[in-house]
């Protein structure tokens, strides 16, 4: 009986251990990757732009150097206005050093047809 008990107290205890080691990995899992502040611009912006229509989707392209300690984030929305949809890219400019906005420009992108 004290055997069974004592099982039960090192399952318990391990369990509990091994649900702190998942909160850690489960934290890292769903850290904001490093893009997310200028995705979240890219959007804003768009939807001003755009205010009739809606973001359906969301790429993120890329970081790009541009030389002189400057960097270009680059996003590619899909909206929906009127029953059309089209592209938007957005590339968002920024002093790399200090992740300071430097300008944004919106292209809008026609569909292949």
């Amino acid at each position: 009986m004290l055997r069974h008990i004592v099982m039960k107290a090192v399952f318990v205890l391990l369990s509990f251990a091994h649900s702190e080691v998942m909160s850690g990995e489960e934290v890292a899992l769903h850290a904001e990757p490093s893009y997310a502040k200028w995705g979240k611009l890219a959007m804003e912006e768009t939807a001003k732009a755009y205010h009739d229509a809606s973001i359906i989707d969301y790429k993120y392209e890329g970081r790009h150097a541009m030389g002189q300690g400057e960097a270009e984030e680059s996003f590619l929305l899909w909206l929906r206005q009127d029953g059309r949809e089209f592209g938007v890219r957005v590339k968002i400019r920024i002093e790399a050093s200090a992740d300071k906005l430097r300008g944004v420009k919106l292209v809008e992108i026609q569909p292949n047809n």
